[in-house]
């Protein structure tokens, strides 16, 4: 089974992806018990099966809006940017920070998810994000983490770690345009409720 498909190749997830929806193809056109036994599958397989199944598709799909974020000319809009990072933290029941790196005029160079921490923190070293940020020749990023609590309020501690980075990256030439926050329900922009 197929726990952690972000190692995978596009080529092979679609591959994966297509091998099962024929054999779920083959399930419908024969009932469970006469299919279960020709694939020797127990229940609880077959739901691990369709698990790794559906890990391959929301992976692609992430993949997929982040191209699309690459080809707009400018990154400016906190809503096309907030689609993208609900898409991306989906599922996670800890928290986990992103960091969307753009040239000067606000095109997509990168994103990565830098830090993963526990259900209620994670930890975030401004001196990796400036070392990336660097690596990338940014000129601007874009920063975001998701409350798996659900919140859309970014916390006093959300606000001192964006205006630490922000600080940090300003040494380097490089602006902070938003920090997003990503919960249950959507995101929030803190550019937009004036908290850059």
């Amino acid at each position: 089974m197929i726990s952690h498909p972000k190692g995978l190749s596009d080529n092979l997830l679609e591959d994966l992806l297509l091998a099962g929806a024929r054999g779920l193809h083959a399930a419908t056109a024969s009932t469970c018990a006469e299919v279960m036994p020709r694939y020797s599958c127990t229940p609880q397989y077959r739901r691990a099966a369709l698990a790794s199944l559906m890990s391959c598709a929301r992976e692609l799909l992430v993949r997929q809006a982040a191209k699309d974020l690459r080809h707009k000319p400018h990154l400016t809009s906190p809503s096309d940017v907030g689609t993208y990072l609900v898409q991306h933290f989906e599922g996670y029941d800890f928290e986990a920070f992103v960091v969307m790196f753009l040239d000067a005029q606000h095109r997509l160079i990168a994103i990565e998810e830098m830090f993963r921490g526990t259900l209620t923190q994670t930890s975030v070293y401004p001196r990796e994000v400036v070392k990336r940020a660097l690596a990338h020749g940014a000129g601007a990023v874009i920063l975001s983490h998701n409350h798996p609590s659900g919140s859309l309020e970014p916390s006093r501690a959300d606000e001192h770690l964006t205006q630490a980075l922000k600080s940090a990256l300003a040494l380097v030439d490089v602006r902070v345009l938003d920090h997003v926050v990503v919960g249950a329900s959507g995101h929030r922009s803190m550019a937009e409720r004036g908290l850059i």
